[in-house]
């Protein structure tokens, strides 16, 4: 039972607690509806899926509820981004492909894409060039380039204030706000890392991927550790799909 102090509800405290719940949502939320209208955006697409949420984020400045970043998170960050960039990707890895096929087939059928579990991915639909549309010689490296600052620094934001800055502590109740940052609840960590995993292809890694996020953000009090760990994993991800060609992990 929790004996942390309630705060005295106000007309005041309701306002506040209502605006930080939009400025944690409304930017992820942007960006799911501008993928719906865009399908499946590259190039040009996805240049204005990231200018848009972009817009959303520094006008709703989720932030603001935070503290600033500590240098001090850096090192445990950087660790926390590399680890979950090598288990997202070791199991379909070239290297464990060759070592150990049947692991890996059998990962890949049961434990990636639960629309269509039991079967291996479907082969990417390259164009008339023979290039995927993702592949930056297909769409310029300047449109590469916005997408690597959208799948990283973007999406590292508005996934971590919505998932761990928000849900994780407004399902502990409200103001959520006001809840300890740095408070770790295991049901709560493990049921937020279910839904961060249905968002995700690769459910499995996802699951574990929002373990480690919130663990990280507990562990440092820092909101902006687990951005930054999110924000490399999907960088290192996006360097993997350019030099591998598996764009399936972007």
């Amino acid at each position: 039972m929790s004996t942390e102090p309630k705060p005295e509800w106000t007309p005041e405290l309701d306002k506040e607690n209502s605006k930080a719940v939009w400025a944690h949502l409304v930017p992820f939320m942007g960006w799911l509806l501008l993928m719906s209208l865009l399908g499946d955006p590259s190039g040009w697409r996805y240049a204005w899926q990231t200018i848009g949420v972009l817009v959303l984020l520094l006008m709703f400045r989720p932030w603001r509820w935070y503290e600033a970043p500590k240098l001090k998170s850096l090192p445990l960050a950087v660790l926390v981004g590399v680890f979950v960039f090598v288990i997202w990707v070791g199991f379909e890895s070239a290297t464990f492909k060759n070592l150990f096929p049947a692991v890996s087939e059998f990962y890949e059928r049961w434990f990636v894409d639960l629309l269509h579990i039991g079967k291996l991915r479907e082969p990417l639909e390259f164009g008339e060039n023979g290039l995927y549309h993702y592949d930056p010689h297909q769409t310029g490296w300047p449109l590469f380039w916005v997408h690597m600052f959208g799948t990283t620094l973007i999406v590292g934001m508005i996934e971590e204030f919505a998932f761990r800055g928000f849900l994780y502590r407004w399902m502990q109740g409200s103001p959520f706000f006001k809840k300890d940052i740095g408070a770790m609840n295991w049901k709560m960590c493990i049921l937020v890392a279910v839904l961060f995993a249905l968002e995700h292809n690769e459910w499995l890694m996802g699951l574990f991927c929002g373990i480690f996020y919130t663990w990280l953000m507990v562990k440092t009090r820092d909101i902006w550790a687990a951005v930054f760990a999110h924000a490399l994993t999907n960088g290192l991800l996006g360097w993997y799909a350019v030099h591998t060609g598996f764009y399936w992990f972007w």
